[in-house]
């Protein structure tokens, strides 16, 4: 399994109990800056809008789900499994 390191990420929703849902702004071929998605599997306590350095096992499956429009769709769900997640020291609460 490969590993992944995200050095800013931004917790963008909590998944009670389980971990958070990530993103993280990259820029592609062409120039333009788009987000990643991950969703991170730990213990860890943040809150949403937190700035997150994340480490961990990377893994990717396929979700089936049903569109706004009612139609079933099918996408690439990026996962990061045993996590490790440190905070900024700017974020530090002290």
């Amino acid at each position: 399994m490969a590993t992944v390191k995200i050095d800013r990420g931004t917790v963008f929703r909590i998944i009670e109990n389980y971990g958070f849902v990530a993103t993280e702004e990259v820029k592609n071929r062409n120039g333009e800056t788009i987000k990643l998605y991950y969703t991170v599997w730990t213990n860890e306590k943040v809150k949403l809008g937190d700035e997150v350095e994340i480490s961990g096992q990377l893994g990717v499956k396929l979700e089936e789900y049903t569109g706004a429009d009612n139609i079933p769709k099918t996408k690439a769900a990026t996962h990061i499994n045993h996590a490790f997640v440190g905070f900024h020291e700017s974020d530090a609460p002290f």
